[in-house]
């Protein structure tokens, strides 16, 4: 078995997506200089933050929290490229489970009942193979024990985030996102997961849908990074 391992290190080396460095054997999916120097937003309070204070005109999500800071320039940037786009949906789940133990030190889990990815049109998560919000989410429930329900559907295939200017995100993300949720879980604590949070216009959207839904949801937000 060891030998087998050596020839897939061999032809496919593992390398730290933040650097591009060779991960040694006991190094996981970064390399420790990387995983050391992750760029950690810290959260002063739950229940009134800036995540918060972004979505609150659009839509009411009772707490926030975030787990790393979102620079576009930075290398750390390799780390939403790699879970969005090149595969790494083990990164995706390993992030998860960072950013749900990080949470856990300021008592966010305390009242969430469950965790809803924010959705992908069936399109493009068939030609990524999986949905990396969920991802993120699957591996916060294996820190958690929350369920991880797939409530939300993106009914409408617009243009990306990604691509839209600041202006014109919160416009583009209206109206997208469908809810259904089922009889036992109304009035339950819904956290939604994302993997970068820039105007809100997303979170805010899947938690109108959620709260349309359900009028006496709990709504509570956790986008892996924050760009603001």
């Amino acid at each position: 078995m060891s030998l087998l391992n050596d020839i897939h290190e061999l032809l496919l080396p593992r390398l730290c997506p933040v650097c591009g460095k060779l991960l040694m054997k006991s190094e996981d999916v970064l390399c420790a200089f990387c995983a050391i120097g992750l760029p950690r937003y810290h959260i002063q309070r739950i229940d009134d933050n800036i995540l918060l204070r972004t979505v609150w005109d659009t839509a009411d999500v009772h707490r926030a929290t975030t787990f790393l800071t979102y620079n576009h320039n930075s290398p750390y940037h390799n780390l939403v490229i790699g879970i969005k786009f090149h595969g790494r949906s083990d990164l995706a789940v390993r992030l998860g489970r960072w950013a749900a133990m990080e949470a856990a030190k300021y008592g966010f889990w305390d009242k969430a009942d469950a965790l809803v990815p924010v959705p992908l049109t069936r399109w493009r998560r068939w030609r990524r193979g999986y949905n990396q919000a969920e991802m993120l989410a699957r591996g916060m429930a294996e820190v958690t024990g929350l369920p991880v329900l797939n409530l939300l559907k993106r009914t409408k295939n617009r243009t990306p985030q990604s691509r839209l200017s600041s202006e014109v995100r919160q416009r583009n993300a209206e109206g997208i996102y469908r809810a259904t949720i089922p009889e036992e879980w109304r009035g339950k604590c819904l956290v939604i997961v994302d993997d970068v949070m820039t105007t809100g216009a997303t979170l805010s959207n899947c938690a109108r849908a959620l709260l349309n839904a359900d009028e006496n949801a709990e709504i509570c937000i956790f986008p892996l990074t924050y760009a603001g």
